[in-house]
C-alpha cells in the first residue's frame, strides 16, 4: 500500500476526497478499510493494523493489511500471547493519551530479559524498533500509531513503513499529527456505532485474575495494593493518594514486597508479573 503523496495541494485534494467517503460511510463496516486507505494518501506505509485493546484482556484485530497468511500468523501469535510485552498495550494499561506515537517512544527503560520474550512467542532482535519481534511478524518495519482511549477501551491504529524505505520521518509525523484530533473523532464516532458488535465476544478476563492475584502467596494485601499500582505504572505520590497512605508507608511496602519477589527493580518485577502469566499462553 506505499503511496507516493505527491506535491501539497495534490495531498489535501485527495484527502479531503477520502474524508468525504470516510464520512459517508461511518455508520459502515468498512470504515477500518476507508480510513486506512484514506491515510494512504497522506503518508507512506507498507502495512497496516486496527486493534482494539479492552482493559488487561487479548487485543481484537478489527483490520489488516498483512500481505499473506504467513505474515497473518504474525497477528494470530500477537493477539496470543506477545500483545503482553508489546510497549502499545502496556502504554494501554497504564492510561495513554489520545493522539500520535512512535512506537519506540514507548518501550519502557530496560524493557525485558530474553527468557520472558521466549515465554510469549517472541524473538529478541537488536535490530528490530523495539528489540524483538513476535514469531511470524514481517521483519524490518518501523511502526507509529494513533491511539484513541474509550474508557478502559483504546482503540489503536498502527502503520508499518519498511526501515529499508526510510521508515516514518518527521515530516510524516507532523503530517499525520495535524489531522489526528479529525481521525480520533472518526474513530469514536465508529466505536459508539459498533462498539456491542465488536465486544460480541466475552470479554477474555484470564489476565486480570493473574494480574489482581500475582505475589498474593508470598505479599501482605496492602503489599499486593502497591505492587499492583506499581505495575500500572503509578509513582509513589499517585499510590499514596490512591491508597490514602504517606509516601514513606508506600516505599516502605515496595521495598519489603521486591525483598520477599526476590527483585530489586521495576523492570525486574514486569518480568516476574509475564512469567506468572505464561500459564496463559501454553
Amino acid at each position: 500500500m506505499t503511496v507516493n503523496s505527491g506535491n501539497d495541494v495534490t495531498r489535501e485534494v485527495r484527502w479531503n476526497s477520502e474524508l468525504a467517503k470516510i464520512i459517508d460511510h461511518i455508520d459502515s463496516d468498512d470504515l477500518p478499510k476507508l480510513l486506512i486507505e484514506g491515510l494512504a494518501v497522506l503518508v507512506p506505509f507498507s502495512m497496516s493494523t486496527v486493534f482494539v485493546n479492552r482493559g488487561r484482556s487479548r487485543p481484537i484485530c478489527i483490520y489488516d493489511t498483512f500481505p499473506n497468511s504467513a505474515a497473518k500468523s504474525g497477528i494470530d501469535n500477537y493477539i496470543s500471547s506477545s500483545y503482553v510485552v508489546n510497549p502499545f498495550y502496556l502504554a494501554h494499561l497504564n492510561g495513554i493519551k489520545e493522539g500520535l506515537y512512535r512506537i519506540r517512544d514507548l518501550a519502557p527503560d530496560g524493557y525485558f530479559p530474553n527468557e520472558t520474550y521466549d515465554d510469549h512467542k517472541a524473538i529478541p532482535a537488536p535490530d528490530e524498533e523495539i528489540g524483538y519481534t513476535t514469531v511470524g511478524w514481517p521483519k524490518g518495519f518501523e511502526e507509529i500509531n494513533i491511539a484513541v482511549p474509550i474508557g478502559d477501551v483504546t482503540v489503536e491504529i498502527a502503520l508499518f513503513n519498511r526501515i529499508q524505505d526510510g521508515g516514518f520521518d518527521e515530516d510524516h509525523m507532523n503530517i499525520l499529527h495535524a489531522r489526528s484530533q479529525v481521525i480520533c473523532a472518526i474513530l469514536r464516532k465508529y466505536w459508539q456505532l459498533h462498539s456491542d458488535k465488536l465486544l460480541a465476544n466475552p470479554r477474555d478476563s484470564s489476565m486480570d485474575e493473574v494480574f489482581e492475584s500475582f505475589g498474593s502467596e508470598l505479599l501482605s494485601q496492602r503489599e499486593c495494593e502497591v505492587i499492583q499500582y506499581v505495575m500500572r505504572g503509578h509513582s509513589s505520590e499517585s499510590i499514596a493518594l490512591n491508597l490514602n497512605i504517606s509516601i514513606t508507608t508506600v516505599k516502605t511496602h515496595r521495598k519489603r514486597a521486591y525483598a520477599k519477589l526476590e527483585i530489586s527493580s521495576q523492570s525486574e518485577l514486569f518480568s516476574l508479573f509475564l512469567k506468572s502469566a505464561k500459564v496463559l499462553h501454553a
